[in-house]
């Protein structure tokens, strides 16, 4: 306080601004009219004690009457809080009496009309637009709900629209239509307002560090429910339809996977060796996902005779493109290990003699088992040479530049025998001695026969050159 004289005199402003004698102020306090006298001639304190029931009988705060001031800005707060209560108040009397006199209006029209249901559905109509309007004002004025005003909100809005829908349905007298309009409202209004109502629920431990993952899994149920109610297809009169049904789920899974599949991994409690196969996890059930949709597709067109074509060649184009994640991350035994490439190649060989097997048919083996062979030498020869050849990586070069020399020379030959053997005879067969001639450039077939013998001669000068820093780094590591 900064005087007894300063917070006399505000003692006694106060106390006549309230209209109060000293004796009633007395009164009130329970001390002697002669101690309110001596406070406000700044002769003496009250007691401490006194303090809360001066700043009760005064309408004062604590700081106020310590300070000897108007505290203007809490006062200030004070009145914005109060104008903002009536305006809440008038707004909600207003509200209502506009929804009242809406259903008034509809229930005259009922009565007209005698149609129970005109008001039936003006009701709900009518709950639609409070939820979102008067609701949040009622529940912000209650301590316990008022965290959870917006939740309970835009809960009751949609419960509004889907009563809404229901009541319409009832009406047309066309019931059919309901699941399949009202689950798309709660699915469409989920993953908009579920965020929000998430955000202010109070979720278990286990969900509320898992609000994504909760509304990922919200959702796609939702979607998959209304695809389940869109394959009875009431507008012409079908059956379920099951074939379309896999379709559509397995697209949709597919499709929420790319999003919420990272999600679902990152917060779900997976067991210690799974954590570290997040990614494989991913590519394997996105993977199966696929193939379950490319299944479905075909049932749903009648074709399965494809299906068994389109299924193994999508998964050798997926093992080829993603098998090096798996094998890297999967808990392969010791001896296994170090042979991840070999790995990585065997299966994506099988996965290769599969695809021929089920599209070539009666030519698998007399012409596609030898074509892929032939083609699969280079690939095979240049990964046993760099991970098992050994000698020093210069020797590695050389030998994988003599090979790939070797195979494109010796390669198309080898094509020319197998067709042959299978009865397709090359017009112009391929020459082992190439029919190159440098004094010749005009002519586009002799250009490439050029070509071509330039690159095996740089290949071959590659080989001597590599083998020379070869034998060169043996020698100065035994010297």
């Amino acid at each position: 306080m900064e005087s007894k004289k300063t917070f006399g005199e505000y003692i006694c402003k106060r106390r006549k601004e309230l209209g109060l004698t000293q004796r009633e102020f007395a009164e009130k306090l329970y001390v002697t009219e002669s101690a309110v006298s001596k406070w406000e001639r700044g002769m003496s304190y009250p007691d401490i004690t006194l303090l809360l029931d001066i700043c009760a009988v005064l309408d004062v705060t604590e700081h106020e009457l310590l300070t000897a001031s108007v505290d203007t800005r809490k006062r200030a707060a004070e009145r914005m809080a109060e104008k903002y209560r009536r305006l809440t108040r008038n707004f909600c009397i207003s509200m209502c009496l506009i929804f009242g006199g809406v259903l008034i209006g509809c229930g005259i029209a009922t009565i007209v009309n005698r149609d129970f249901w005109i008001f039936l559905i003006a009701a709900a109509s009518v709950m639609v637009a409070a939820s979102v309007t008067v609701l949040p004002f009622l529940l912000a004025g209650r301590t316990e709900w008022e965290p959870y005003k917006w939740a309970v909100s835009l809960g009751g809005m949609v419960f509004s629209v889907e009563l809404t829908i229901l009541f319409c349905c009832i009406r047309a007298g066309s019931m059919e239509w309901f699941p399949m309009v009202a689950l798309w409202v709660l699915t469409g209004s989920s993953f908009v307002l579920l965020p929000v109502i998430l955000s202010t629920m109070p979720l278990p431990p286990a969900l509320a560090n898992r609000k994504a993952s909760l509304y990922f899994a919200v959702g796609t149920v939702l979607l998959l429910l209304t695809m389940f109610a869109m394959s009875w297809d009431p507008l012409y009169g079908h059956g379920f339809d099951l074939a379309w049904f896999g379709v559509a789920a397995t697209a949709v899974c597919l499709g929420l996977g790319f999003i919420a599949l990272p999600v679902f991994l990152r917060q779900l409690p997976l067991p210690e060796k799974l954590k570290q196969c997040k990614a494989s996890l991913f590519i394997g059930i996105q993977s199966v996902l696929l193939l379950l949709l490319l299944t479905a597709c075909c049932g749903y067109g009648d074709a399965w005779e494809m299906c068994p074509t389109v299924l193994v060649s999508v998964l050798l184009g997926l093992s080829v493109a993603f098998l090096p994640i798996p094998l890297r991350q999967a808990p392969l035994p010791e001896n296994l290990r170090r042979h991840k490439a070999l790995l990585y190649f065997a299966v994506n060989t099988l996965l290769l003699f599969l695809t021929l097997a089920v599209t070539t048919g009666e030519w698998f083996f007399p012409m596609s088992v030898p074509i892929a062979l032939l083609g699969l030498a280079l690939p095979w020869g240049l990964m046993g040479t760099i991970r098992y050849l050994p000698v020093n990586r210069w020797f590695r070069a050389s030998v994988c530049c003599a090979w790939t020399g070797l195979w494109c020379w010796l390669y198309p030959w080898m094509m020319d025998k197998v067709l042959l053997l299978n009865g397709w005879a090359n017009s112009t067969p391929y020459q082992l001695h190439l029919p190159c001639d440098f004094s010749r450039w005009e002519d586009p077939q002799t250009v490439g026969w050029n070509v071509f013998l330039l690159v095996l001669l740089g290949l071959a000068a590659l080989t001597v050159g590599f083998a020379a820093a070869g034998i060169a780094q043996s020698r100065k590591k035994k010297a």
